[in-house]
Order: C-alpha cells, then structure tokens, then sequence
C-alpha cells in the first residue's frame, strides 16, 4: 500500500515537471512615452493644444485601467519642448531617447519638426508615432515612423475635388485657380498636389506662387491674385499669414472664393482674428471636432469645458495617436520598443477612441502610413468650424457660392 502511495507521488512530481508552466502576467508600474511639441516659438499654439490632447488622452486610458496586458502599468507622458527650432527639436529627442527608458514617442506637429526629429528617433530604434503630414514623412523607408493622417499631396486632391464638385452639382462652375503657398515642407507638398489635380480636373492655374512664411505685407501677394481673374483661391497658411491673405482680400475686394490648406485656416485664433471675414472661408484638413463618431462627441466636449475652445485638428489626432500606442502596448504586452513596434505594424482599429480619424478605421501599410484614413473639408459658418464634405463626415451643408464680400 505504501509502495503505491509513493509512486503515486513520483507520477504526480513527473507530471508536474514535464507541464509547460503558465506565464505569469507581466507587472509594470508606468509605460514611458515621450510627447515632443513645440511648446515656445512660433508655432507654440499649435504645439500646446496638442500637448493637453495627449494629456487627456493619458488621463483616459489610465481611468480606463491602463495598459491590462501589464497588470494595469499607468501611461505617464514625458514631454519636451521643441521650441520651434529643428536644432532645438534634435537634440531633445536624443535627451528623451537617452535619459529616458521610453516605449514609443509622439509629435511634433510641425513637418519641418517631424522630418528630423523621426531621423534621431529611427537611430535608436523607438517608434514614433505623428499626424505631421508632409509625404516624405513615411516615404523615406524607415521602419519605427508611423503617420495616422493623410499625406499633405492628398490635401490638395481633396481641395480641389470639392471645388470641382461644388461647381457641378450646385455652380457656378469656376475655370480660374489661384494657388499660393508659403515656402515650407508643409506649403510646397501641399502645392504640388493642388497643381496636380487641378491640372487633372480640368482647372486653368493662373498663378502658382510661393510666399515667404511669416511675411508681414500680403498686398503684393494678393494684387497678383486680383489680376490673375482667378475665381477660386487654394492658399496654405500658417495662422498669422492666412489672417493677413484674407484680411488683405478684403480690403482690396478680392472677392475669389478660398478653400485654404489646413494650419492657420483651422484655428480659432483664425475667426477670433478675422470676426465676420473669416465666414464662408473652406479648408481642408485631417480632422474636425464634429465629426460623426461617438469617442469625438464625448472628447470634444470634455476638451472644451477645460480649456475653452474647441479642440483643434492636430489635437485630435494627438488625442487620437496615444489611444492608437496604448493599444499597441496592449498587444505587444511589453514595454519594449521593438515589440511595440512591430504591434503598431499590425494595428487594425475599427472602433474606439484610437479609430477616430476621418475614415473610422487606423491600419498602417508596409510604408507606416494610416492607408484607411482621408482629408475632411471644412468651413466656418456662423463663428464655427463645421465640417461639409465629404457627405458621410458633414456635419452640415457647404455654403456655395460663397458671396461677393460686399454682400456679407
């Protein structure tokens, strides 16, 4: 009897030594992203909104118990200031990478900012995650950038694809185009793509000219736009030089519709600054506080009770962008940034906070660009910035044709 007992018990121990143990979960206090936006300098308002975007984003998805893969590990931000300076911006992102045992990073707004920055980031292999939207971003093969909004070249497609469609569905069909651009990655993208399809389309461009960003006198600018006869205008601005085209418009009655870049035509600096001129002004852009989605409705107003605005384009992404990283730590179930990476390579978001881009649907191609998403066009009616087309992301229908100054 006892000889049985005893080799019950070795049978038992042999079981237990040859069963595969199961892993334990991993527990994690904090997962380390680094936020790098220009926080001082000329496009610090910019920089800021995006900032308290993914602050709130961070805010959420640690109410919503964390990252769950590592026992609840808590986001915590480490931000740095990217000053508005490309040397500023490299050597901060060397500081994060190095001081710092970060999981992912996030940023920097600006094109001109991403384009460096992503080049310190991809040297130590951490992935980078933007709604920057220059085509170079993610047409340089690197393997840890990732861009969750459309392409700038893409902007000027859909800028002129709704003038082409305003004009046939609802008229006066206009020939004449004028596009005008300021002389940054930003602007030239966004040109070459507005000259591209409105060559396609069938548009007579009448002048194509590059401006000198942050000039302080639009009057030459805009006397070549009234001689040119154009009937539409496609100009991309920064805030202060978009406020200086249209006030500049105004005064000499230039009365070409505009259908502006994104940036500067976006903000609400932009109708604080303008008041009534700003009416009836289109834009396109990457996204808008109103679209359709249920996660937009929520934030959108949880943002604005705090800060008192609505949320800007950049800053929805940027709220976007951190929900888009926790899911991926949530699958990586690391904190490393190689298994990140290769879990936002596979990302494939269909709903919640990390879909909300214009498309409703985030999956990155073999390039690490966002193939899913697309431009929303905007326009301001009433002292808000309401989104019109496409139809299955309008809030609202565009105003066309948009009146003679004098009649507004």
């Amino acid at each position: 009897m006892k000889k049985n007992i005893f080799n019950l018990f070795l049978a038992a121990i042999l079981i237990l030594s040859l069963t595969p143990a199961l892993p334990a979960q991993t527990k994690v206090d904090k997962v380390y992203i680094g936020v790098v936006y220009p926080r001082t300098g000329a496009q610090a308002r910019h920089g800021e909104t995006c900032t308290q975007a993914c602050i709130l984003a961070a805010e959420d998805v640690n109410k919503s118990g964390g990252i769950k893969s590592l026992g609840g590990a808590k986001i915590e931000l480490v931000i740095a200031d990217a000053r508005s300076d490309v040397s500023v911006t490299r050597s901060e992102v060397e500081r994060l990478c190095t001081r710092y045992k970060l999981s992912a990073l996030t940023g920097a707004y600006v094109s001109g900012l991403t384009l460096p920055a992503t080049e310190v980031s991809e040297r130590y292999k951490i992935p980078w995650i933007t709604g920057s939207i220059a085509d170079a971003i993610t047409g340089r093969g690197f393997k840890y950038v990732f861009q969750v909004s459309p392409k700038a070249s893409h902007f000027g497609h859909m800028q002129v694809a709704l003038a082409k469609e305003l004009g046939e569905k609802v008229g006066p069909p206009a020939k004449k185009v004028a596009i005008v651009y300021e002389d940054t990655a930003y602007g030239t993208a966004t040109s070459r793509g507005l000259q591209e399809k409105s060559k396609e389309l069938g548009f007579e461009i009448v002048m194509y000219e590059a401006y000198k960003h942050g000039f302080t006198d639009a009057a030459p600018l805009v006397t070549k736009i009234k001689a040119s006869g154009a009937e539409i205008l496609f100009p991309v601005s920064y805030l202060t030089d978009a406020i200086l085209i249209i006030r500049t418009m105004r005064e000499m009655k230039v009365n070409a519709a505009v259908i502006g870049g994104g940036a500067g035509y976006l903000m609400p600096e932009f109708e604080k600054g303008l008041g009534k001129d700003a009416e009836y002004v289109f834009s396109v852009g990457s996204w808008n506080w109103d679209l359709p989605y249920p996660e937009v409705t929520d934030m959108a107003r949880r943002y604005e009770e705090r800060h008192g605005e609505f949320i800007q384009e950049h800053a929805g992404e940027a709220y976007c962008m951190i929900w888009i990283l926790a899911d991926a730590i949530e699958r990586a179930k690391s904190t490393d940034p190689q298994k990140i990476r290769d879990a936002l390579a596979k990302t494939n978001l269909t709903k919640g906070p990390g879909a909300i881009m214009p498309g409703y649907h985030v999956e990155f191609d073999a390039t690490g660009w966002n193939k899913h998403v697309h431009p929303v066009m905007v326009q301001w009616q009433k002292g808000k910035l309401r989104s019109v087309w496409p139809p299955k992301v309008a809030s609202t229908k565009p105003v066309w044709p948009v009146p003679p100054w004098d009649k507004r």
